[in-house]
C-alpha cells in the first residue's frame, strides 16, 4: 500500500478474466482469477479506471491480496489452501446390496430384497486396515446399501470391531447412516442411541412427490411409512437426523412445495441432481440442467425465507464466497480415492460409492490386498489427480476452482470421467446468481 515510506507499482495478471453484471439497474463488473477462484467487483467508474491504468496503489492493493494483480517486482500473493488428503478418512460401508424399495432413480438398481450382505471376514478386515492408515486419526464409517437396515446385525458386528480397535490402537471412529427409512424399531433405536450414529434420512419432498420415485417391489408410496418412522425416532429421543433429497424429473418442478414440507417437518435437507447411473439412466430421471437452477434458485430464496437448514445453499456459498472446499464432491480434485472409499460386501474397494456397481473403477480387495497399496496403483493414482486441468472444457472455464466435475456422473452421462460435469450449465448459473446476490446484498444502493 502507498504511504509515505513506501510505494508499490502494480500491474495485471494475464490469468484474470472479468465480464459485466447488470443488478438492479446498476451496472458492474466481477474481476475473477479463475486458478484461485478469487474475485473482487468493481463499479463501471473504478473498471474503467483499471482498465485505464489509471489506479494508484491503493486502488491496486485489494487486487494483489486476492491474487487479481501483482506488483511490478513480479510479487505475488501466496494463497495457503487446504491440501487434499493423501489417506481416506471416510469409508463408505456397503454392509448390505439388498434393499426392501424399488426406487426409480437406484443407480444401484436394488432392491427386491436381493444382494449380498459383508461377511464377517470382510468388516474384520476392513476395520483393521482402517484402524492402521497412515496420517488418519479418525475414522467415519458409513453405512450404507442397498438398505443398510436390511443387515442389522452386520452394522451391530462392525461397529463392535471398530469399538474394540478404537481402544486397542486409539483410532476414534465415527458412525453415520444413510437410510431409506421404512426400518424402525426398537432394536434400531438402541443402536441409534448407543453410538451417537448420525441420520440421514432420504425425502424428496411431500408424499405426492416423493411417491412419484421412492417406492416399494409393488410400487406402492413410502412415505407415510418414513414419516411415521421419523416421527417414532423423535419420541425416542433421535433427532440428529437430516434428509438427502434427491432432485430428478419427478420434483425439479416443485421446488416451492419441497421447501415448504421440510420447513413444516424441521427437517435439515440437501437437495442435489441424481446420480447418472442405473435406474436413473433407464428411466431418463436426471433433471434438464436449466431446471436444475431455477430449482436451486427457488429454494435457495424459499429455504432463507423459511429458515430451514439448505445445505446445498451452504455448499455453493462456501465455494462462491471462500477458499474452503468441505464439500467433496464439488471440487478438484474431488474426494474420490483421498477422502473416501468404498467396501462392497465381498470387499472390493471402489473410489466412491458413485462407482461402487462399476466394475471398472474397482481398486482391489481388502482380502487380498492393502488399501494403501490399492491407492498408489497408476489408474486409481491418475483418477485421485484428476483436476480441472484434465477436463478441455473445464480448463477454459471462469469457475473451474469453484467447482469439480463428479467422475461418476461425468461417466454415467458420458462414459468418460474426463468430462465436465453434467450439470455444468446449470453451476455456472448458480455461480453467477450467487455474485449477483453478493453485490446486491452489499453493493446495491
Amino acid at each position: 500500500m502507498d504511504s509515505a515510506w513506501i510505494s508499490y507499482d502494480y500491474e495485471k495478471i494475464g490469468a484474470v478474466k472479468n465480464f459485466p453484471l447488470t443488478v438492479k439497474g446498476q451496472k458492474f463488473f466481477l474481476i475473477l482469477n479463475p486458478d484461485t477462484a478469487s474475485w473482487m467487483i468493481l463499479t463501471s467508474k473504478e473498471y474503467e479506471n483499471y482498465q485505464k491504468n489509471k489506479f494508484k496503489g491503493v486502488d491496486w492493493e485489494p487486487l494483489f491480496l486476492r491474487k487479481l494483480a501483482r506488483r511490478k517486482t513480479g510479487e505475488v500473493v501466496g494463497f495457503d489452501f487446504p491440501k487434499p488428503a493423501e489417506y481416506p478418512s471416510v469409508v463408505v460401508v456397503n454392509i448390505t446390496t439388498k434393499c426392501n424399495m424399488h426406487c426409480k432413480y437406484c443407480f444401484m438398481n436394488c432392491g427386491d430384497f436381493q444382494g449380498e450382505d459383508m461377511t464377517t471376514s470382510v468388516i474384520k478386515e476392513m476395520v483393521k486396515q482402517m484402524s492402521e492408515m497412515p496420517q488418519v486419526k479418525q475414522v467415519t464409517l458409513e453405512f450404507q446399501g442397498g438398505e443398510a437396515l436390511c443387515n442389522l446385525n452386520g452394522i451391530k458386528k462392525c461397529i463392535e470391531f471398530a469399538e474394540n480397535a478404537s481402544k486397542k490402537k486409539g483410532m476414534k471412529f465415527k458412525y453415520r447412516i444413510e437410510t431409506n427409512g421404512t426400518i424402525v424399531n426398537d432394536e434400531v433405536i438402541e443402536l441409534f442411541r448407543r453410538y451417537e450414529i448420525e441420520l440421514g434420512i432420504s425425502l424428496d419432498g411431500p408424499e405426492e412427490i416423493h411417491d412419484k420415485a421412492r417406492v416399494y417391489p409393488n410400487g406402492k408410496g413410502t412415505h407415510n411409512d418414513i414419516m411415521l418412522n421419523l416421527d417414532t425416532l423423535r419420541k425416542a429421543g433421535i433427532d440428529n437426523t437430516g434428509s438427502v433429497c434427491t432432485i430428478g424429473t419427478h420434483n425439479v418442478d416443485f421446488p416451492e412445495e419441497i421447501v415448504d414440507f421440510f420447513s413444516k417437518n424441521n427437517i435439515p435437507f440437501k437437495p442435489r441432481p441424481v446420480n447418472i447411473l442405473g435406474r436413473a439412466i433407464k428411466n431418463n430421471m436426471a433433471p434438464d440442467p436449466n431446471k436444475w437452477f431455477e430449482a436451486y434458485r427457488t429454494l435457495y430464496y424459499k429455504s432463507k425465507e423459511k429458515n430451514i437448514e439448505n445445505f446445498s445453499v451452504h455448499i455453493f456459498e462456501e465455494n462462491t464466497y471462500s477458499p474452503i472446499r468441505d464439500y467433496i464432491c464439488l471440487r478438484s480434485p474431488c474426494g474420490a480415492a483421498r477422502e473416501l472409499i468404498s467396501i462392497n460386501p465381498n470387499g472390493d474397494v471402489y473410489p466412491c460409492d458413485g462407482f461402487k456397481g462399476v466394475e471398472e473403477f474397482k481398486m482391489g480387495n481388502i482380502m487380498k490386498e492393502k488399501i494403501v497399496d490399492m491407492l498408489n496403483k497408476q489408474e486409481v493414482r491418475k483418477l485421485r489427480n484428476r483436476t480441472w486441468r484434465d477436463i478441455p472444457k473445464c480448463k477454459n472455464c471462469m469457475f473451474h476452482s469453484m467447482c469439480g466435475s463428479c467422475n461418476y456422473s461425468c461417466y454415467g452421462a458420458f462414459g468418460d470421467i474426463y468430462r465436465e460435469d453434467p450439470q455444468c450449465a446449470a453451476r455456472k448459473k448458480i455461480f453467477v446468481f450467487l455474485i449477483k446476490e453478493w453485490i446486491r446484498n452489499n453493493m446495491v444502493k
